[in-house]
């Protein structure tokens, strides 16, 4: 099973894109929600350093794996 993520780029063809999901998914092609219904949603903001820092160590990670492999494990 595949995950994407379609971004609508423009609003004229909002009602299109979403026809054309729901048909494939009444078809029993694809599941189809939508994300993100309320547009007044503030953004993710990234967490800083000594946030990653505290996810990592409680994760304990450090012992078998570089920081970097951490944050690739923990997709941060």
């Amino acid at each position: 099973m595949k995950t994407f993520k379609v971004r609508v780029t423009r609003d004229s063809e909002d009602e299109l894109i979403e026809k054309v999901l729901e048909t494939m998914e009444r078809r029993g092609a694809i599941t189809f929600e939508e994300l993100n219904q309320d547009k007044n949603l503030q953004k993710t903001t990234p967490a800083t350093d000594e946030q990653v820092q505290e996810i990592i160590d409680e994760a304990e990670l450090i012992p078998y794996y570089s920081e970097k492999e951490a944050k690739d494990i923990l997709n941060l």
